[in-house]
């Protein structure tokens, strides 16, 4: 069987893992997507000048009800909401994957599952608005 990226493939075996195996496959692939994301943005922060994003870390402020940050403290802020987040798409992608979802549509449709997890965290902390 070739390992096509057909959305589907109902004659494919699913594979043998635990839910807690699925979890521990899609927090690793999301926490490997969060680093290869980050490299890529400080490359291109480094060639444009564009000042790092504040607003994950302003989220998980409000999140958590954490004291008011000046700018220049919010870098752990914004690493641990990356990752977390990261983690969490992570898993709703091996989740995907494992029913059978995969290919051109799953892309796209976990385009629609990040921006709802990173849209419904902002609103929630009233640092972002509704994309509409």
């Amino acid at each position: 069987m070739s390992t096509s990226r057909r959305p589907t493939n109902p004659r494919g075996p699913k594979p043998n893992v635990t839910f807690t195996g699925l979890c521990m496959y899609g927090v690793g692939a999301g926490l490997l997507g969060v680093a290869a994301m980050t490299v890529g943005e400080k490359v291109e922060q480094y060639f444009t000048g564009r000042p790092s994003s504040l607003v994950p870390g302003r989220a998980l402020e409000g999140l958590l009800n954490l004291a008011p940050r000046t700018d220049n403290q919010m870098f752990s802020l914004n690493v641990m909401m990356n990752y977390a987040e990261g983690a969490v798409a992570g898993v709703a992608r091996a989740v995907m994957s494992f029913n059978g979802i995969r290919g051109p549509i799953a892309d796209f449709l976990f385009v629609g599952v990040r921006m709802l997890i990173d849209q419904s965290l902002e609103v929630w902390s009233g640092v972002g608005s509704w994309p509409w």
